[in-house]
Parts: C-alpha cells; sequence; structure tokens
C-alpha cells in the first residue's frame, strides 16, 4: 500500500514526540513504504532540474551578451533577449497548466524581463537609477509570478522589490535621506514593504501559490525582522534608531501571539525569538559598565544561555504539534 508524504511525515513527528515505539513505526513500515516512491524521487528531480536548468539557460544568456558585446549589434542583442522571453511565455501556454514545466517556463521568464531590462539600459544608457530597473522588474514580472502561483518565482519577485527599494533609499534623493541605507526611517520602510507582502500572503495564500508551503510568509517575516532588529540594536547607542526599537519590540511581541495562538508556524516565532535575544543583548552590553573581560563574557554567556533555552523551547513546541497530529501545520 503505497504512503503519502504527509503520512510519512506524521508519521516520524509521533514517532518524535514518543508517541510511537520503535516496534510500532517498524509495524506501520511493512504496511506501508516510509521511503520516498520513485515516482516521488521523480517529481523532486523534475522540479529541480526545471528550475535549474532555467537559470542555467538565463545566466548562459546574460554570459553570452557580456562576453559578445562589442561584437553584437544591437538589434541581435534585443532578438536573442525577445526571443527568450517569448519563448518561455509562449512555451508556457502549450504545456499543462500549473505543471513544472509550466511554472519553470514562467520562472524562466521572470529571468528573462530582468534581463531584457538592464539590456535596454545599458544599450541606451537612459540614465535611470538602478532602483528604477529593479522597479520596473518587479512590476513586469508580476504577471508571470501570478500565472504560475509557484513559491519560486514570488520569492525572486520579493528579492527583486526589496532590492528595489533599498536602493531607492540609499541613492534617490526624492526621499530626503541619502546618506545611507542604515537610517531609521529606511529600516522602517524596507520592514513595512515585507510587512506588507506577509500579510497578502496571509489573506490570500490559496490565490497566490499553487501549494502553499509558508515559504513567502517566512521569507517576508525574516524581511520584517532583519531590519527592525538591525535598527534595534542600534537604537540602544543611537537617539535616532529608537522607533525601530520600538517597531521591533512591538512586532515581536504581536508576531509571537499571532504564530503562537492564531496561526502556528513555529519558523516565525524562532525568528522572533532569536531576534529578541540579539536585541537583548545588545542592550545587556551597552546597561553593563565598560567593556571589560567580566562584561564581554556575562553577555556571552547570557546569549549562549538564551540561545539554548529557546532551541530546547522550540523542539518541545515541535513535539507538542507532532502529539497534535501536525494540527497546526
Amino acid at each position: 500500500m503505497p504512503s503519502t508524504s504527509d503520512q510519512r511525515a506524521l508519521l516520524f513527528r509521533l514517532a518524535e514526540a514518543g508517541l510511537l515505539t520503535p516496534q510500532q513505526l517498524a509495524a506501520a513500515s511493512r504496511q506501508a513504504s516510509l521511503h520516498p516512491s520513485a515516482d516521488e524521487w521523480r517529481q523532486v528531480l523534475d522540479r529541480l532540474l526545471a528550475f535549474g536548468g532555467v537559470l542555467l539557460l538565463g545566466a548562459a544568456l546574460i554570459f553570452f551578451f557580456a562576453f559578445n558585446w562589442d561584437e553584437l549589434h544591437r538589434y541581435a542583442k534585443f532578438g536573442l533577449a525577445f526571443a527568450a522571453l517569448a519563448a518561455c511565455a509562449g512555451a508556457a501556454i502549450w504545456v499543462e497548466a500549473f505543471g513544472t514545466a509550466y511554472r519553470a517556463l514562467l520562472f524562466g521568464a521572470c529571468v528573462a524581463t530582468g534581463a531584457l531590462l538592464a539590456l535596454i539600459g545599458q544599450t541606451y544608457q537612459t540614465g535611470a537609477d538602478v532602483w528604477e530597473l529593479f522597479a520596473a522588474w518587479a512590476a513586469l514580472m508580476a504577471p508571470f509570478a501570478l500565472l504560475s502561483r509557484s513559491a519560486a518565482s514570488w520569492a525572486l519577485w520579493l528579492v527583486v522589490a526589496n532590492a528595489a527599494l533599498m536602493r531607492a533609499l540609499s541613492q534617490s534623493v526624492w526621499w530626503g535621506f541619502v546618506d545611507t541605507l542604515f537610517h531609521a526611517r529606511s529600516l522602517l520602510l524596507v520592514a513595512a514593504l515585507n510587512l506588507a507582502v506577509l500579510l497578502v500572503f496571509e489573506a490570500f495564500e490559496r490565490r497566490l501559490l499553487l501549494r502553499p508551503a509558508r515559504r513567502i510568509q517566512r521569507l517576508a517575516a525574516l524581511g520584517v525582522l532583519a531590519p527592525l532588529c538591525v535598527g534595534a540594536v542600534l537604537g540602544w547607542w543611537e537617539a535616532a534608531f529608537r522607533p525601530a526599537l520600538l517597531a521591533f519590540v512591538c512586532v515581536a511581541a504581536v508576531g509571537a501571539i499571532v504564530y503562537l495562538q492564531l496561526r502556528r508556524d513555529l519558523a516565525i516565532v524562532g525568528l522572533v525569538v532569536y531576534g529578541a535575544i540579539a536585541v537583548f543583548a545588545a542592550g545587556l552590553a551597552k546597561l553593563l559598565p565598560g567593556e571589560s573581560f567580566l562584561t564581554v563574557n556575562l553577555v556571552g554567556l547570557v546569549i549562549i544561555g538564551a540561545s539554548a533555552w529557546a532551541g530546547v523551547w522550540l523542539l518541545s513546541l515541535h513535539r507538542q504539534d507532532a502529539a497534535l497530529g501536525g494540527a497546526h501545520e
């Protein structure tokens, strides 16, 4: 009798939580194999090779342009780039919708869109800032990501959108603070962008992703917590970063409640907890007198102890979820 990956994962979680003895697990293995089937391995390899092949072809196109830049006429360059984009988008029409090839081809269209925009900017020297290139790329690839409903395409979109915002904050005079990206307002804006993405995917996950696996939510949560954590650590020393410290405390508290009680996600809880440890350790280093040997070692011991406690606590929560049959996953 064949078993599904979800059934096998549930059995292993129950065994890890101590609710199944080795004998019971062995008995279950006699009823259905606990190892992936050949078809499941083929599906994994199909995805890996399809998306890896698209990335390699995109890289090959870019390196081809770079190596033959002086020899190629600009129309030849545009023709090749448009052909790559059209081939990916056009082939997706003819393959099975939402299959591996379909999603890989639309992912390729996302990559080709960026390559084409970079080619236009380099050929005509439009004078546009780099952030405008990334912003246009994110806007133009969004329809492909919507059609593909693929976590890979959305992850690329999120990375490019963040790159656009960070470059805009660090180089565009429109924003009024071009001195450095590590400005409190800059960090808050980056966190706000990722928070908006997180909320959208929490609300419309099944419409935006074919197989909801919470990867984009976790990536967006990292985009929220990382800049706030950096700002919160700096906030212990510089008054300009105190808003980021306050924002981190509020976001961490709300995030811990939401992802522990309302929508269980231990990966995001882990990000919150370890971010809080980093901020607390920075505050402790600020409050303790001087930079003596005792102070440095005390802060180090606090980080080690708190991190060990967090790991044990998160593992216990994981085992509780396993005991409940994965009801929260």
